[in-house]
């Protein structure tokens, strides 16, 4: 028996600058915001989900790339210090280190990103994960050094 997992809901990817994380996964890669940009001190229910203590102040987005509010998104987080500015991450801290995320067409998000600075880390590649199945990906970084594979699944589009 399984614990009955039936798909990913969100994930969060946590930043210390949000005003150019939240510009770079909007403006650059397209993201659209689900309702508003929100910032709060967490109550014990969110500390509990975090397992921390103490105060917790942060800002905070819900990201998406689908037209439903509901499909799976982003939680874009910035987490403040006492004084309201954004507590620095440090390369010791496990976290998420690699995010997959569909496109339509890996060479016009080459070229986009190319036409807004972002460095380009690998690719455009094409991987073969299974005999019949190509996968061009392409690698960048978000702001804060984690690595975005951009995924085109072109056998998802034919008919």
């Amino acid at each position: 028996m399984t614990v009955g997992i039936t798909h990913l809901v969100h994930a969060n990817v946590v930043c210390t600058d949000f005003d150019r994380s939240f510009d770079f996964y909007t403006r650059v890669l397209g993201a659209r915001l689900i309702g508003q940009v929100f910032e709060f001190d967490a109550g014990a229910d969110f500390q509990a989900i975090l397992d921390v203590t103490g105060s917790v102040r942060c800002k905070a987005a819900l990201l998406t790339w689908s037209d439903d509010d509901t499909a799976t998104y982003l939680d874009l987080l910035c987490f403040l210090d006492e004084h309201g500015d954004p507590v620095p991450r440090t390369a010791k801290q496990p976290g998420l280190a690699r995010l997959g995320l569909r496109v339509r067409d890996v060479a016009a998000a080459c070229a986009r990103l190319r036409e807004h600075g972002v460095p380009i880390v690998a690719g455009p590649v094409t991987l073969t994960p299974m005999p019949g199945r190509h996968r061009p990906v392409l690698t960048i970084r978000d702001p804060d050094g984690t690595l975005l594979n951009l995924m085109e699944f072109p056998e998802a589009t034919r008919g």
